[in-house]
């Protein structure tokens, strides 16, 4: 399927990433988040996924 409509293929892992950012980025608060994500504690999604880093700003998603 990736090839029919010409993605690049991205791992499990980094799909959760950029999941997970792009819900902070739209404004859903860093709790549920992290309860989305199966978190137990607020500051495992807070430390893993509050930062903004140059590959999130030019868009290079799959090599988080």
């Amino acid at each position: 399927m990736v090839e029919k409509v010409n993605l690049s293929p991205i791992n499990p892992h980094a799909l959760r990433h950029t999941h997970a950012v792009m819900l902070l980025e739209s404004g859903v608060d860093v709790k549920t988040v992290g309860d989305r994500l199966g978190h137990t504690k607020i500051n495992m999604a807070a430390d893993v996924y509050l930062h903004v880093s140059g590959k999130q700003e030019e868009g290079n998603w799959r090599d988080i």
